[in-house]
């Protein structure tokens, strides 16, 4: 018993350390080292995942095998969403970093809005807006609806990172929802 015990403990422990070799690879000399490369593509298929690089990702995306998966940008469908003037409310950003920035909505009515925290990015490409696509599969955000302060404003700290990766060089807009509605405030990354 201590033999077989002793072969698989080795057998998994070989695994284990090709699995960590692998990996180094992909985040040192940005490929696999135990992967095919599939043709004009950036997408290496191994044994028990798949590593996919796209330009508007930071770092290699690595999904399980048979996962669906695509670069963030959405490039075959333009925005869904429609941007609308919102009476009385406007939103600036700042502080902007690939990783995040900081949204702040204004509203002047005399019954202000609710807000939430979901946001959506889209990137400017070819003069159309594409949705970026999330790294996550299954996401949400807080459901808690926030009233504007005394001076009519309300802040958000927002750190996308978590949801789209850092954002490489480009144009991007940010939407929020006010009533059913979408607002966005255009920024760039560069």
């Amino acid at each position: 018993m201590k033999k077989w015990f002793k072969i698989l403990l080795l057998v998994l422990g070989g695994i284990l350390f090709f699995l960590s070799i692998d990996l180094v690879c992909i985040f040192t000399i940005h490929r696999p080292m135990f992967a095919i490369k599939k043709e004009e593509e950036k997408v290496y298929l191994g044994i028990l995942y798949d590593t996919y690089y796209c330009d508007e990702f930071s770092l290699p995306q690595i999904k399980g095998k048979d996962t669906k998966f695509s670069c963030a940008l959405n490039r075959d469908n333009e925005s869904v969403f429609k941007v609308t003037e919102v009476r009385d409310v406007s939103m600036r950003i700042s502080n902007i970093t690939p990783s995040g920035a900081i949204l702040i909505i204004r509203d002047m009515n005399q019954e202000p809005y609710i807000y939430g925290e979901l946001y959506k990015i889209e990137k400017e490409v070819a003069g159309k807006w594409c949705e970026l696509e999330p790294f996550l599969d299954h996401y949400g955000f807080n459901d808690i609806g926030y009233l504007v302060d005394q001076n009519n404003e309300i802040t958000f700290t927002i750190d996308w990172e978590w949801l789209y990766g850092k954002l490489p060089k480009g144009n991007y807009r940010i939407l929020k929802e006010v009533n059913h509605q979408y607002i966005s405030s255009v920024f760039k990354i560069s």
